[in-house]
């Protein structure tokens, strides 16, 4: 069989609103992901991730990313690693709930809104009345159809609810605390495949395995449609969207993007108020890390040598001898940022760049 080309892929996604991936060249593969918003970059292109941001899945549709080579190295090791573990999740979720986990070698796309793309881990097929008696029980109305089934291999519990009862019902979680990116993906999938339910499954610490049912929520679907198509009518246009500075990434961004200084200097006397906003914290910071410092000696002078100081709610403090041996730090560079007086030499060459601006104008 001919190995499927880029521009073949592409008319067949098209036409079709899918394309089989099944023996798909990876280079292939990954210039499909750039025709659109693929499933697990919805939550960051909403701008409800805190992982990424809008601005960094612009960059990348727009061939504008510079990923660093560990970060790379990472990503690559953790998604080979989930490939490992999809069968093993897939087979103990059907073996304990007696579902058919059936592979789905597709990528989709949404038939109206074609930016709007998903692969799917699995689905849920061939379901019988039983079980779908048993999932109207789990999603509070009746359910009909193949079912999305999204794989997750991660290392901590954090983020997950816990399981009902794992005893009666094994890894069941119907708490629906599932981690926002992850709960959004799922989202992108059903509003992509059409498909009304699915189960987020995830093995955690390469032991436990936990199932969470995920009913369609049309009300999501059509926000994530509309923020979306914002987002990539601006990624056509070459247009990159502003930075959400209260992200948590949004200083790492700022540094990525800005790495050194070209030796202006520029006015910012309408952005006073976030100087004091900053100056502010800080003082508040401080004057809590002082108050903990010193109740900290309080125990510390009470303790004198002592390895254990016990407490009346079970806690203690313990202290202990830690050796660390020497080590030599490799020459770096950064970029310091730091609030000071401007001199009267910046003064001057930010009044003489005013008073040119003014003279070109």
């Amino acid at each position: 069989m001919p190995t499927l080309s880029f521009a073949d892929a592409r008319q067949e996604l098209i036409e079709n609103h899918r394309v089989s991936t099944l023996g798909m060249p990876e280079d292939v593969w990954l210039q499909l992901r750039g025709l659109g918003i693929g499933a697990s970059e919805a939550a960051a292109a909403v701008g409800a991730s805190e992982y990424r941001t809008p601005f960094e899945i612009a960059e990348r549709k727009l061939g504008l990313a510079s990923d660093d080579a560990d970060a790379n190295y990472r990503r690559k090791m953790k998604m080979a690693m989930g490939h490992v573990m999809e069968p093993v999740t897939a087979s103990r979720f059907a073996e304990f709930t007696g579902l058919n986990v059936q592979n789905f070698n597709y990528m989709l796309a949404h038939p109206e809104h074609p930016f709007m793309m998903a692969n799917l881990d699995r689905r849920i097929v061939g379901v019988n009345e039983a079980q779908y008696a048993w999932m109207e029980l789990l999603f509070g109305k009746t359910v009909k159809g193949p079912g999305v089934a999204e794989l997750k291999n991660v290392e901590f519990s954090q983020g997950w609810g816990k399981p009902d009862n794992v005893h009666s019902t094994g890894g069941l979680c119907t708490s629906g605390e599932v981690p926002e990116d992850y709960f959004i993906q799922v989202q992108q999938q059903l509003a992509v495949s059409g498909y009304e339910w699915g189960f987020l499954v995830v093995t955690i610490a390469g032991w436990e395995t936990r199932w969470y049912p995920i009913l369609r929520d049309e009300e999501l679907i059509d926000d994530l449609i509309a923020l979306e198509s914002d987002l990539w009518d601006g990624i056509c246009r070459g247009e990159m969207p502003e930075i959400d500075v209260e992200h948590p990434k949004a200083i790492d961004l700022l540094k990525r993007l800005y790495p050194g200084t070209d030796g202006r200097v520029v006015e910012m006397s309408d952005l006073e108020h976030w100087k004091k906003v900053e100056e502010d914290a800080k003082a508040e910071i401080k004057a809590l890390e002082t108050t903990a410092k010193t109740a900290r000696a309080h125990i510390l002078n009470a303790m004198g040598n002592a390895a254990v100081a016990a407490f009346s709610d079970g806690s203690c403090y313990r202290r202990k001898v830690v050796k660390r041996a020497g080590y030599e730090v490799a020459p770096t560079s950064y970029v310091d940022c730091r609030v000071a007086k401007i001199s009267k030499a910046e003064r001057e060459q930010l009044e003489a760049d005013t008073e040119n601006q003014g003279e070109a104008a």
